[in-house]
């Protein structure tokens, strides 16, 4: 059931006082079984659809993780609220709303899981203009966060409110809720096919290469060394995913586990139990397939600045932080080759201007880039990342005033010595490729503050 409501009676704020919760304009309540998502709004008509979807995610996830964790068939089930943050008063009703429940927990985050109150707190960033949401629905960011949240206080009820689990097994296993929770709702795919998880096994595989990876005895004992929180996040999602497929021909071993996990086996007791259980090669030899599954895997995306999901049509980019990179990771032909598809981008709400990017010619850290523009036209870029700059490389404004918003066509033609750039009617003279590495990767890009979708994105040889 979907009904707005004034922000007064809120009971579940109640550490927000009445002059914070004034601040905050009305809001839309879904609730069923168990679970209410409350979401705040800019506008009405961006709000109606929002938190049926995020309710139905959370119910899943919360019906999903008691099977995953291991809850008595008979167990109780308690209330579960989840509030969503999506104005531009998003991160002072955000703040608010944290604080009211676990004083301190705002700063610099931007979602809170708090058992005591039994609530998910999570602020969408950044803040949509009312068409990007309409593309969108419910932002992978913020549904994932939510879910996530979920998880976490489902684990929880389970272990009688205690919060004892290892936090590889507990993050773990909410991202893996998570991602079934935003396949399921079309925003994301499972194993390679998944944005997300795709992206963590290449950043996994990266600290292999960089020599930075903690050896598995010391991520079963939580010992994460000097990883930043990306890359501790990263490890425990794709950890824990590796598990579920690797062991899923013990299924009810395995599933007593995580039940024992859940209620707070850790320590130096988990390596003796896993030693026992996995019997001839222990941990070690865990960690030998694991390495392998690793290697495996072909992730279909590499986001890297996070920001992509799949939409009905193709695929949608809206930027979290900076600008968005999403590298493809498939095979790229020797020259002649073209790049193509369509795209269609919604202005920065706060600028005025969109900016689409397509980036290819990947060399290490150095590319090109095609930038189109909803004012300056179409502009090719060379990329270098010892100088810390782009430079021009061609340029051409728009000949007829287009509307970034309708789908247009793009294809970028590389040749033996030099390439073309053409989006819709408009075709830049051809500028030299030479002494650049051509067989490197291509990307899809879209400037902070856009929003883009994407389809029949390809790439193909050339018949000579």
């Amino acid at each position: 059931m979907l009904k707005a409501i004034a922000p007064l009676l809120l009971a579940a704020l109640a550490g927000m006082s009445a002059a914070r919760a004034q601040d905050q304009p009305d809001y839309m309540l879904a609730e069923g079984e168990h679970v209410q998502v409350l979401c705040w709004f800019y506008s009405e008509r961006t709000g109606q659809a929002l938190p049926e979807a995020l309710l139905l995610s959370a119910q899943e996830v919360r019906a999903q993780g008691r099977v995953l964790f291991g809850a008595p068939p008979d167990g109780g089930q308690g209330d579960f609220q989840v509030f969503i943050y999506n104005t531009r008063k998003g991160p002072r009703g955000y703040s608010a709303g944290a604080e009211g429940v676990s004083p301190g927990s705002a700063a610099g985050s931007v979602d809170l899981a708090h058992w005591p109150s039994r609530s998910v707190h999570v602020r969408m960033r950044p803040y949509p203009g009312d068409r990007s949401l309409m593309e969108l629905g419910v932002p992978t960011d913020c549904l994932r966060r939510a879910c996530a949240g979920i998880a976490q206080l489902t684990r929880q009820e389970i272990a009688g409110g205690n919060d004892r689990a290892p936090r590889w097994f507990a993050d773990g296993a909410a991202q893996y809720l998570a991602t079934r929770a935003l396949a399921g709702r079309g925003t994301d795919g499972l194993g390679d096919g998944s944005i997300w998880l795709g992206t963590r096994v290449f950043g996994v595989r990266r600290m292999i290469a960089a020599g930075t990876l903690p050896v598995l005895e010391e991520v079963l004992v939580d010992s994460m060394g000097e990883l930043d929180v990306s890359a501790v996040e990263s490890l425990r999602a794709v950890f824990f995913e590796f598990l579920m497929e690797h062991l899923a021909n013990r299924p009810e071993a395995w599933g007593q586990l995580r039940a024992r996990l859940t209620r707070g086996l850790r320590g130096a007791e988990l390596l003796s139990v896993l030693g026992d259980w996995l019997e001839d090669g222990g941990v070690p030899r865990l960690e030998a397939h694991f390495h392998l599954w690793l290697q495996e895997r072909r992730p279909v995306w590499d986001d890297v600045q996070p920001a992509l999901q799949r939409h009905p049509e193709g695929w949608a980019q809206a930027p979290l932080q900076g600008n968005a990179i999403a590298w493809r990771s498939e095979a790229i032909p020797k020259p002649p080759y073209r790049i193509r598809g369509e795209f269609r981008t919604f202005l920065d709400p706060h600028k005025g201007t969109a900016q689409a990017n397509v980036l290819f010619g990947r060399l290490g850290e150095d590319f090109l880039q095609v930038s189109i523009h909803s004012e300056a036209g179409v502009s090719v870029w060379d990329y270098s990342h010892d100088k810390g700059n782009f430079e021009m490389l061609h340029s051409k404004g728009w000949s007829t005033t287009f509307q970034l918003r309708e789908w247009m066509p793009f294809e970028i033609r590389v040749l033996a010595e030099d390439a073309y750039v053409k989006v819709v009617n408009e075709e830049l003279a051809p500028f030299s490729t030479l002494g650049r590495d051509m067989g490197g990767a291509w990307a899809v890009g879209t400037f902070k503050g856009s929003t883009t979708l994407w389809r029949n994105l390809e790439i193909e040889s050339i018949p000579d």
